[in-house]
Parts: structure tokens; sequence; C-alpha cells
């Protein structure tokens, strides 16, 4: 018996590594030395964790996320900042931004306007946001959702904006859609990389059902799992801001709560609508929403938006993403240089078809998660031991008896 235990264990402690789920995908070759971008799509996407990337050599090189906080948020000193009223009497504001040494516009993903607004609640003004390029005329920004700030107290107040980051000199205009349209005191911005301020990739609709046993809540069912950065609700008219219950999850049994920030409305009388609401990233195939009573959706799309990998590539080389195990580490650091700049006209790179991959690195399992598959064998063998054991010592009392 003390053998078959020992066997046993040597057995557990020798498992072998499972190779058969490494895989690798070849990346298409980049045309010059420098920054090159890597979407991933919803099969990389998955699979994430574990993922690497490497030369032909199975080398790791290092590479950055570009919408996961890409590098630390940054305050930047406004030029020039004029606030006052335009020709048609709307509060407006206008503003250049002062570069930190060898930085150029573009060096994070995005901008976060903090404004010091001076009005009478409730208001809501819709935002009409324009920049300029040097030597330009200024451009307006025409998002899918209109942009809006508000001060419903005590519903809620919103008083930040955020906008891509693409030109030198930007210019607000606030125009009311309900009270009066606040005075613009001062404006304060950070550049940032923030997944949910940018444009999504993908906007899906899924099936949308009533929730069983929940009134007034509603699930949104995608075929797929999917990096969900955002909402898009349109409610039936006529309804006041208000702000959903959110919920998202692979499925019902392991959802989690999402506080949601945004308001959303629809107001045809006062031509006023907000159907946006951001959510930071999170994995997830089902999203519930709970809306007070009266009100319920009219559309609903899940806004999907992929992580992009950055890496420095040298033209010609043959890189591969490495998927199915666990991630070797590439030294050192690319977030600590001093400036990065991603060039979004270059053509990002695409991922090939999968193959296997003989420079993985496999999973590696504790001793706690190989034993588990075993541990009713173990329970049995137990037991066995112990039977024999007491039936040697019961046997020599059972024959003197005898």
């Amino acid at each position: 018996m003390k053998r078959i235990a020992l066997l046993l264990f040597l057995s557990l402690a020798c498992a072998r590594e499972d190779r058969a789920s490494l895989h690798r995908r070849p990346i298409s070759p980049a045309p010059a030395n420098g920054w090159a971008c890597l979407p991933l799509d919803a099969d990389a996407q998955r699979q994430k964790k574990g993922a690497w990337i490497g030369d032909a050599a199975g080398h790791s090189i290092p590479f950055i996320e570009a919408r996961e906080g890409l590098w630390e948020s940054r305050t930047l000193p406004m030029e020039n900042l004029l606030a006052g009223r335009d020709a048609e009497g709307h509060p407006t504001a206008e503003f250049s931004l002062k570069l930190p040494e060898g930085w150029r516009v573009g060096e994070r993903e995005s901008l976060r306007l903090e404004l010091d607004l001076d009005g009478r609640a409730p208001w809501v003004a819709r935002v009409k946001a324009e920049r300029q390029s040097e030597g330009g005329a200024f451009i307006a920004y025409d998002p899918l959702s209109p942009l809006h700030l508000y001060d419903l107290s005590p519903s809620g107040s919103r008083r930040s904006l955020d906008l891509p980051w693409d030109g030198q000199r930007y210019r607000l205009t606030l125009l009311a859609s309900q009270g009066e349209a606040p005075r613009i005191r001062g404006i304060s911005v950070r550049a940032e990389a923030r997944p949910e301020a940018l444009e999504t990739e993908l906007a899906l609709d899924g099936l949308l059902t009533p929730e069983p046993g929940r009134p007034r809540t509603w699930r949104l069912t995608l075929p797929d799992t999917q990096r969900v950065v955002g909402l898009d609700l349109v409610l039936v008219p006529p309804v006041a801001p208000l702000r959903p219950e959110i919920h998202l999850g692979e499925g019902s049994e392991n959802e989690q709560g999402w506080f949601c920030s945004d308001l959303v409305w629809n107001l045809p009388a006062l031509n006023t609508t907000a159907s946006r609401i951001a959510l930071a990233p999170v994995q997830a195939k089902t999203l519930t929403f709970t809306l007070p009573e009266g009100a319920s959706p009219q559309s609903v799309r899940i806004l999907v938006r992929r992580q992009t990998l950055i890496f420095p590539a040298e033209a010609g080389q043959a890189y591969a993403l490495h998927l199915g195990g666990e991630a070797r580490q590439a030294p050192g650091s690319l977030g600590a240089l001093p400036s990065i700049r991603t060039l979004a006209s270059r053509a990002p790179l695409s991922l090939g078809a999968r193959e296997p991959d003989d420079q993985g690195l496999p999973r590696r399992e504790g001793t706690d998660q190989r034993a588990r598959p075993w541990m009713p064998w173990i329970a049995g063998l137990a037991l066995l031991v112990l039977g024999g054991a007491a039936w040697r010592l019961f046997r020599p009392a059972e024959e003197s008896r005898g």
C-alpha cells in the first residue's frame, strides 16, 4: 500500500505540461522601422491575458496597450484662454494647450476637460466643440452622440468632457437645451488615454428581452463575449434625465453591478436627447439594465472597442502573437520612455491564421491544481490503507479467541 501511495504522489509531482493549447498567429511585416499598431480581433482579445509578441527566434518583444491607460495622464497648461459670449449670446471659451518639452499634438489619445461653470440649476446644455490645426480654420466635432453638460441638482451634474486630441486650439460653445446655459469661468485639461472616450469600433445589436422576475429590467445578450466600453440606450420619449442601473457579465450567475455616472433622456419638445453611457472596458456577453417606473427602451446597442498593442518593429522582420499559455516577459518597460507618439496614419498590422507554437510557454499548474482531479482516487486509496491496517489489528485478536 505504501508503495502505491508513493508512486501516485510521484506521478502527480511529475505531471507533464500540456502544450496542446499553445498556438501563435503571425503578424504582417511592418513596412518601416518604428512603432507598429496591432489591433486584436475577438479571438485574440479573449486570450489577451497570456499573450506575448515574439520575433523569429522566440525572443519576447516589449509592447504596450494603446487603450488601457496607455501612459499616465498629465495636466497640460493652457495659453490664451478667452471666455465670454459669442455674437448670439451663447457662453463660449477658446484656449490653446502648452505642450511639455518634446511633445507634439496627440501624445495621448484624448483630452479630459474639467469646466468651472457658473449657472442656476436645473440646466442642460449641448456642447459645440471645435478644434483648430496650425494655420487652419476651426472644425467642429461630429460625434455619434451629442455632447452634453448638465446640473440637475440634486439629481446630479456633469461638468467634464472627453475630446480626441487632434488639434492645437479649441473652442467650446454651450447651447441651452433646458434652463439657461451657464457661464464658463475656467477650464483645466489633462492628456489621457481613455478607451471609453474614443469612438467605438463596433456597435452591436443583441437580443433584447424582459428579465423574468425583475420588473423594469431588460437583458441584452451578444452572440459572443466582447470588450464592452459603452452603451447606446435610446429611451421611448418623453423621458427626463435618469440614471440606469447596469449589470455586466458572462451570464446571469456571475454578473457584476456597474456604477453609471452618465444620464440619459429623450425630450423631443426641447430638441434634446442623450443616449451614450460610457463604461470602463470589461469582457462581457450579457448586459442587464433597470429603468425607473414609466421608462422603457426604444433601442439599445452595445459599444465595443478592442485593444490595440503597440510595439517597436523593424521593417520586414517576422513577428508572431503567442497565445494559449503564459506570457514570456520582455525586459524593461516602454512606458518609462519620456514621450511616445503613435502614428495613426500608419496602416495597422494584421494577424494571420492560427498555427502550432513550439516557442510557447505552457501554463504552470500548482500542486493543488494537478492533484484536484486525483483527489477522489487519493481518498479511496486512503480508505483502503486504513481498512488494511484495521484488518491487521483485529485479525490477531480473532485468532487468539479461536
